[in-house]
């Protein structure tokens, strides 16, 4: 069989994608550097040329996602036609880019991979939305004594409460807590 040469980027991301799918199936500790490669027709040593291990490839794949994340929060952020409120609600109710990204995490294995990037989540997305609360107090719109403290609250309560692979809630349970945070928006504005 010839040896099928790939652009560095392109096999990283081949590398990443097999991971990421395997995970999302098995599980991350069931799943065997062996299977990765095998998955996509390479021997182990490209495994081992762009990740040194599977731990690495984990990292890699969350830092994948924040990146895709941190862009469209910016997005949102820049968006002029946005009022405050609608900018907090937007961030809050982010949905997962990938299928395979919500399973992976959701994977009852992957739990402690979960956690962590819940942590890296609520930690990157706390500076956007406590300066949108600090400037929508300084402009009029909030009424927000501790922006930052608001924001982590609001952030931690959105991504641990509402999330699916913690506690699992019927579409109509999950529609009406949406809707009870959308309240607690609702009364930090002063003004419409």
């Amino acid at each position: 069989m010839a040896r099928i040469s790939k652009n560095p980027e392109v096999r990283k991301a081949e590398i990443m994608d097999a991971s990421l799918e395997l995970f999302a199936n098995k599980g991350f500790e069931d799943t065997a550097v062996s299977d990765i490669v095998k998955k996509i027709g390479v021997a182990q040593g490209t495994f081992y040329y762009y990740f040194k291990t599977k731990e690495e490839i984990m990292i890699a794949l969350i830092d994948r996602f924040m990146v895709e994340h941190e862009e469209y929060i910016n997005t949102i952020d820049e968006d002029l036609h946005l009022s405050p409120a609608e900018k907090v609600n937007a961030i809050l109710f982010v949905k997962p880019f990938h299928q395979n990204v919500s399973d992976f995490l959701h994977h009852e294995n992957n739990a402690w991979i979960h956690q962590k990037f819940l942590v890296k989540k609520i930690n990157e997305m706390t500076p956007y939305l406590s300066r949108i609360l600090a400037e929508g107090t300084k402009e009029g719109f909030f009424k927000v004594e501790h922006a930052q403290e608001t924001a982590e609250f609001l952030l931690t309560a959105v991504n641990f409460m509402l999330d699916p692979g913690i506690f699992e809630l019927e579409d109509s349970k999950l529609e009406e807590k949406k809707n009870v945070v959308k309240n607690i928006v609702k009364n930090l504005v002063i003004k419409d």
